[in-house]
C-alpha cells in the first residue's frame, strides 16, 4: 500500500478553503432566480419586488423596464456590447455599490451579443452564416464563464436571469421529450438552470368575474409556474419535509417565492403584504 507523508500545518498556513468551513445554517440567504416566459408575461414586474436597490441591467436595448417605471429604489445600466457586460461585471464585484439585488434583462439579448463578438474574433462578415463547431463552442463557453462570474455575484447580491420563452420541440425521436425554457442555446440553458436556486415561467391566464352590472368579464391574471411540471422548466430549492409545491402563484413577489421556498404558509405572506398596502391574491 502506498504511503503519504503528510506535514503538520500551522494555523498561520492553513489554506483558505480550510479556514473558510462553516456551518450549513450560515449558508448566505441571496437567492439566483430565473425567470422565463413570453413577452409582456410580467417577468420584469416580478424582478422588481427583489430588495432593493435593485439595479436592472439593460442587455441590448431590452426596454423592459417601462412596466416599472414607477416603482422606487430602481436604477438601470444600459449594456450595448460584450465590452460593457464584462467592465460592469468588475464593477459589480470589486466596487460592491449598494445594491441588494441585481437582473440581467435579459440574458436572451445577451446571447445576441455574444454572437456578435464572437463573429468579430473570428473576423466574419454580416452576411456570412454563423455555423460551424469552434463558432458556437465559443459562444457558448463564453456564455457559460460570464454567467457563472455574474452567478458567483449572489455572495453580494441577489441575482435575476430573466430570459424569452423557447419550446424544444420533440423532433424525430421518440427518445426525446418536448420542453420548455430560456430562449438561449442549449447548453448554455442547461447551464443556467443548474445554477439557479429558483426557476419560474411566467404566464398570464384568465379568470372569470361578474362586474358592478352583472356582466361575466374575463380578468388577466399574471402568473408565476414553479411547481414539478413535464414540459416547463421550473425548480425551487427547499426542504422535502415542508410538503409539495403549489403549481403557480399569482401576482408573483419576492417574499412569496421565498415563503414557498421556506416551507411558509403563503397565506400569511399575503397577510403580511395587505398590512403594507400590496394587494396581492394567491391561488
Amino acid at each position: 500500500m502506498a504511503q503519504r507523508t503528510v506535514k503538520k500545518v500551522s494555523k498561520s498556513k492553513v489554506p483558505a478553503v480550510v479556514r473558510g468551513i462553516k456551518s450549513v445554517e450560515d449558508l448566505d440567504e441571496n437567492h439566483v432566480v430565473l425567470l422565463y416566459g413570453k413577452s409582456g408575461r410580467g417577468k420584469t414586474k416580478t424582478a422588481a419586488t427583489f430588495p432593493g436597490p435593485v439595479l436592472f441591467i439593460d442587455i441590448n436595448n431590452e426596454k423592459g423596464l417601462k412596466t416599472v417605471k414607477k416603482v422606487k429604489g430602481l436604477k438601470f445600466a444600459r449594456v450595448k456590447t460584450w465590452k460593457d457586460f464584462q467592465e460592469l461585471y468588475w464593477h459589480l464585484r470589486d466596487d460592491s455599490p449598494d445594491y441588494k439585488t441585481i437582473v440581467l434583462d435579459q440574458i436572451t439579448g445577451l446571447q445576441d451579443l455574444g454572437m456578435k463578438a464572437v463573429r468579430a474574433h473570428f473576423k466574419l462578415d454580416d452576411d456570412e452564416p454563423f455555423e460551424g463547431f469552434k463558432k458556437w463552442g465559443k459562444l457558448s463557453g463564453d456564455m457559460k464563464q460570464w454567467l457563472s462570474s455574474y452567478r458567483e455575484l449572489s455572495d453580494l447580491y441577489n441575482v435575476v436571469f430573466i430570459a424569452h420563452e423557447r419550446a424544444f420541440d420533440e423532433g424525430e425521436s421518440d427518445d426525446l421529450d418536448p420542453s420548455v425554457g430560456a430562449r438561449v442555446i442549449p447548453s448554455v440553458g442547461d447551464f443556467v438552470a443548474g445554477a439557479c436556486d429558483i426557476i419560474g415561467q411566467s404566464f398570464i391566464r384568465s379568470r372569470k368575474e361578474k362586474n358592478n352590472k352583472g356582466k361575466t368579464i374575463s380578468v388577466p391574471e399574471y402568473c408565476l409556474r414553479v411547481g414539478p411540471h413535464p414540459i416547463y422548466t421550473t425548480k425551487i430549492r427547499r426542504p422535502a419535509e415542508a410538503g409539495p409545491l403549489p403549481e403557480f402563484i399569482v401576482d408573483p413577489t419576492y417574499r412569496k417565492l421565498v415563503a414557498i421556498e421556506s416551507g411558509e404558509v403563503i397565506h400569511n405572506v399575503v397577510k403580511k403584504e395587505k398590512k403594507h398596502g400590496k394587494k396581492q391574491k394567491v391561488r
